[in-house]
């Protein structure tokens, strides 16, 4: 955690993935997002050097604000120095993150686990549940990480949690404060057993061809 002065307030700004919580991962996401160019914007633009520099200088303010809370006027009055040790903050963010394959963790005093053996424990409801929320990423705001919290509901428990799929929205919305190294290790977590899912379900569909044929 990075602790600076400003103007004789010191502000505490994350500066890793243990102390990021999602919801301030999407917002960050967000702004970096809105400011990336399309190839048909760079096409249309005469002064690309000059547009660039100028998107660049507005993504870096609105990314200050909002690690901050100061508002845009009084950044105009913030040294350079003080600029580039906040967004030097996001350093780690540009970095992947290396998995270090846990399978639980510890949240406002209680432990959830990962679902390792879902395929064999896990109700029907909840892989549906969890599927389709993989299915409708592609149309939300950030990608994945924003259906992440509600997957994360869904599938991790505690010991001898039933989870109830109609009232789940409480429990996704607390997620939303899990820091991004748990959230990553899901992440990697989910993907994994994804493929490994993939693997049972092509061989079951290639013995059932083989059947077939004899």
């Amino acid at each position: 955690m990075l602790t600076i002065e400003i103007e004789d307030k010191e502000y505490n700004i994350p500066d890793s993935w243990e102390e990021m919580t999602l919801d301030y991962y999407c917002v960050i996401h967000s702004i970096i997002s809105k400011y990336q160019k399309t190839q048909e914007e760079e096409d249309s633009e005469n002064d690309l050097t000059k547009y660039f520099f100028h998107q660049e200088n507005k993504m870096h303010k609105e990314l200050f604000c909002y690690m901050t809370g100061l508002s845009s006027e009084k950044v105009n009055n913030i040294s350079m120095d003080s600029i580039n040790s906040v967004l030097g903050c996001l350093e780690s963010i540009m970095k992947d993150y290396e998995p270090k394959g846990v399978d639980s963790f510890k949240f406002e005093g209680d432990i959830y686990y990962f679902p390792i053996d879902f395929l064999r424990t896990g109700t029907f409801g909840d892989y549906i549940e969890s599927q389709q929320l993989e299915m409708n990423t592609q149309y939300l705001k950030n990608g994945r990480f924003d259906v992440l919290p509600e997957q994360m509901a869904i599938l991790c428990k505690k010991v001898d949690e039933d989870v109830d799929l109609d009232n789940i929205d409480e429990k996704a919305n607390n997620f939303r404060r899990l820091t991004m190294d748990i959230v990553w290790e899901f992440s990697f977590f989910l993907n994994k057993k994804t493929i490994q899912s993939l693997g049972v379900i092509k061989t079951f569909s290639e013995m059932v061809k083989q059947k077939v044929l004899q």
